[in-house]
């Protein structure tokens, strides 16, 4: 279990910014399970500024209380449904430290993998038709990094046939973007990093995807070009072979599933 927390803590710490409060409006001093129950109310309600005020009292005035751990799983959905990716993700390193032997540390991944999809994604990009593969990587890298953790220790996870949907939407998207990359060499006349981006990167991380055999006629170009006939010949000879072959298409993954915490 000390494995799956310290794979975590790296794959969400990576795009975590100082998080601060959500609010600096002033909550009453009251008993935690008041607190936590006013907090329930507005979650019920979807209104998740107010939640977010009462969870944060109830985690930083009860630590380490009967309703810590369930305010923290809480406090994790109401960022992530309000679109603060940041605390979001700072809340889920900060539960995964708290509780490394959780019984939800599933749900916890699921959602920081969620959150560092989102992170890549917005409704901006989505109105003007932007290819995100064009577009920064690391927070696909990271959401694909709570997904593999997820799928490794957690097979049997309610969460993890959807992670594993979006792990292979992921890997094409980042294949792509090595392919669009070796695409902006070769149009240089840059055919040694053409060879690099494709042989080194590109067919070695991602190879059982459809942009890795894409690749292949531009790196038979660049061999050619560099005058590596004999490596020319061998990547000839895979492309041959691979004639007619098809991918099928992978279907977007829902952008922000509506998916509750657990309970305790």
């Amino acid at each position: 279990m000390n494995k799956i927390k310290a794979i975590a803590i790296t794959a969400l710490s990576a795009l975590v910014l100082t998080a601060c409060s959500n609010s600096k409006e002033q909550v009453e001093q009251a008993p935690a399970q008041e607190l936590y129950q006013k907090a329930q109310e507005y979650l019920q309600d979807e209104n998740y500024r107010q939640a977010i005020r009462y969870l944060e009292a109830t985690d930083n005035r009860f630590p380490y209380g009967e309703y810590a751990q369930q305010a923290d799983l809480n406090l994790i959905y109401a960022y992530y449904r309000s679109e603060d990716y940041v605390n979001a993700l700072s809340t889920a390193d900060r539960y995964l430290q708290k509780y490394p032997q959780g019984p939800h540390l599933d749900y916890v991944l699921y959602i920081a993998g969620l959150t560092n999809m989102a992170l890549g994604d917005n409704l901006f990009q989505d109105f003007f038709g932007v290819d995100r593969s064009s577009r920064e990587t690391k927070p696909r890298e990271n959401a694909y990094g709570n997904f593999e953790t997820l799928a490794r220790y957690f097979p049997n996870s309610e969460y993890t046939k959807d992670a594993v949907k979006r792990m292979q939407y992921i890997r094409e998207s980042l294949a792509k973007h090595q392919y669009e990359i070796a695409q902006f060499y070769q149009k240089r006349g840059a055919y040694v990093a053409v060879v690099n981006r494709i042989q080194d990167i590109l067919l070695r991380q991602y190879p059982e995807t459809s942009y890795a055999y894409y690749a292949l006629p531009m790196l038979q170009e660049a061999y050619t070009e560099l005058h590596l006939d004999k490596q020319a010949a061998e990547i000839a000879k895979v492309v041959a072979n691979g004639q007619g072959k098809t991918f099928p298409e992978l279907e977007k993954p829902e952008s922000a599933p509506d998916v509750k915490p657990p309970l305790n």
